[in-house]
Order: C-alpha cells, then structure tokens, then sequence
C-alpha cells in the first residue's frame, strides 16, 4: 500500500489522507454531470414510449397532424418547459458543487490529516 503524505505540525509527523467529504461531492457532481448525457440518451422508439429528451424528440414519431392543435401546442409548451428546467436544475446543481470543491481545494483541503472530520466523513 503506497504511503500517505505526512504534514509536520510542531515536529509530530500527521499522515495525511484525501478529504472524503471532498471525495463525496465528487461522485454526486459526477452523478449530476452523468444526468445531461442520460436525459440525451433518452428516445422515443414509438409513439407509446413515456421517456422524453425534449419536445423535437418527444414528436420525431408524430404525425404532423397530431401537433395542429391549441392543446397540442399547450402540450408542446409544457414539454419544452420541463425540459429547459430539468437541464437548468441540473447545471445549478453541477454549478453548486464544483463552488463547494473549489473551497476545498482553495483551502488546501484536498488532503486532511487522518484523524480530522474531513478524513472520515460522513462521521459516525
């Protein structure tokens, strides 16, 4: 197992280890990024398929026919709506955490000593 890089704090060498806190919000940023390409991903294969990227996904297998009407263009409306909100929702999210691992790392905490908080979060 490789060593783990030591701190000297009034001459007691502290093994340092990586901030888990700063690991967890890692992983949901990664979670949240991953979300953009899962929403992308998302197709209709038919006319019945529930999931839905956007609205130019949402009627690529519809008739023409099907979009000329008041309540399909309300339909339309609400679709594009959820749509740009689920992408802003998550870029405020990803936005958030990239803020919260900045700190971190602008206070030098991307390493903690092994007995702090940090070093093994969540604490019990």
């Amino acid at each position: 197992m490789p060593h783990s890089p030591t701190h000297d704090a009034d001459d007691v060498d502290v093994r340092m280890v990586p901030n888990r806190k700063l690991e967890a919000i890692q992983e949901i940023k990664s979670y949240a990024v991953g979300s953009r390409h899962r929403l992308d991903a998302q197709e209709f294969t038919s006319t019945t398929d529930s999931a839905t990227h956007n609205s130019e996904t949402f009627d690529a297998g519809l008739s023409d026919e099907v979009w000329t009407s008041p309540v399909a263009d309300d339909y339309r409306t609400k679709i594009d709506a959820a749509d740009s909100g689920a992408y802003d929702a998550i870029g405020d999210i990803v936005s958030d955490l990239t803020d919260a691992e900045n700190a971190f790392y602008d206070a030098g905490l991307g390493v903690v000593p092994e007995d702090s908080a940090l070093a093994v979060w969540p604490s019990s």
